[in-house]
């Protein structure tokens, strides 16, 4: 089984996070028997055009062996940001070009597989009819919860969906807003992986803790709900101070967070710690007592999973993706915006940790969201759809 993989965005050496889950998934896949072949295209904005490192790899295909997937990346920059349809008409020649070169090398796959249908899952609908080839659309963005989508975007996206072979969700919610484009009947729910080589417990002793800890980490914009999450710790934990909160990410809510932080006079009890790579969030993960997120919007939320795998107990919020993640054993869930009911919980975890699991926890997670687990129920959906070899 020969699959193109076209996400919608992909890491980059200067964002190697940016992605990751898609890449992730490719060699879970890849370990199932799974012959990948990865084509993405990327626009940078006409802000970055001094940056003389990206002209290098601009405008031509790039092709490398990235960690054992072969990977096909053009280009450009993004010279009409206010024009609507440049970015499709522009994706879509540069995937046309990849798809054509991928072919030349590695021959006409089985299936084409499109995360997001903005601009992959749109661009690899058309790639799909033209070449007769079955497609798959998995849609992870929060766009379309938070009402996001534009009016000229609505009509190709229900026609991406209508091409599709097979339509997953990555959760519930995400489901339900998909259905506003097609029958909803016609949608799985497969969740994202967690690279649980990577997160997991850790192993050494740990020595008396001075802090009881709570990590958080994510893009520092409103939709995270950081200042959700200061505001509850603080009213939580106003009279204790061995407790902390860590939050790791960039974004630009991060000056009006600390001044948040300061004027709550928990300052001194939270840290943040910028933007974090792959290992540094490991390590916060598997050294923290409990992973705290109060996303206004999510549909999934890999971080939970990440935490879970590291046998971590959750905060979370009902906000679409974390809604079938947590349960009675793995943490606990608020009510979006809800402070009052987010400090109660922050609370009742503090009280009530050494009642959690982790053994459990990580378990639960890896019968639920392994690589081998979920490479599986998508390799059943290739196997119904495209020819086996």
């Amino acid at each position: 089984m020969h699959v193109f993989v076209i996400p919608s965005w992909y890491p980059t050496k200067e964002n190697p996070i940016r992605g990751v889950f898609f890449k992730e998934q490719s060699h879970a896949l890849q370990k199932e028997g799974v012959e990948v072949t990865v084509l993405h295209s990327d626009l940078f904005s006409i802000k970055k055009i001094r940056n003389k490192s990206l002209h290098k790899g601009t405008n031509k295909i790039i092709y490398n062996d990235e960690d054992g997937l072969p990977t096909y990346r053009y280009d450009s920059f993004n010279f009409l940001p206010r024009i609507p349809y440049f970015q499709l008409i522009k994706h879509s020649k540069q995937i046309r070009k990849a798809y054509d070169e991928a072919v030349k090398k590695h021959g006409k796959p089985d299936v084409i597989h499109a995360h997001s249908c903005i601009w992959g899952g749109i661009v690899a609908s058309k790639i799909a009819e033209k070449e007769n080839i079955p497609l798959v659309i998995t849609e992870h963005s929060t766009a379309f919860s938070r009402g996001l989508i534009r009016k000229y975007q609505k009509p190709m996206i229900k026609s991406a969906l209508n091409k599709a072979k097979e339509i997953i969700a990555v959760g519930p919610g995400l489901k339900k807003e998909l259905s506003h484009y097609i029958d909803e009947n016609k949608i799985k729910i497969i969740p994202n992986i967690v690279n649980t080589e990577l997160f997991k417990p850790n192993t050494t002793p740990n020595k008396e803790k001075e802090y009881f800890t709570f990590f958080s980490v994510g893009l520092l914009t409103h939709k995270k709900g950081m200042d959700l999450l200061i505001i509850a710790f603080a009213n939580a934990f106003d009279e204790k101070e061995n407790v902390r909160l860590r939050i790791g990410g960039d974004g630009e809510e991060l000056n009006n967070l600390k001044n948040l932080a300061k004027q709550l006079k928990v300052d001194h009890k939270i840290s943040f710690l910028g933007r974090l790579d792959r290992n540094q969030v490991v390590d916060e993960m598997q050294n923290c007592d409990v992973f705290a997120l109060a996303s206004r919007h999510e549909t999934f939320g890999v971080v939970y999973i990440e935490a879970l795998a590291c046998g971590k107990p959750i905060l979370a919020t009902k906000s679409g993706g974390p809604d079938f993640i947590v349960n009675e054993e793995n943490g606990l869930l608020s009510n979006v915006g809800d402070i009052n009911e987010l400090e109660g919980h922050f609370k009742r975890m503090y009280s009530n940790y050494p009642y959690y699991s982790s053994d459990k926890i990580r378990e639960n997670c890896i019968n639920n969201y392994s690589g081998h687990v979920v490479a599986k129920n998508i390799l059943a959906i290739y196997s119904s759809i495209g020819k086996v070899n």
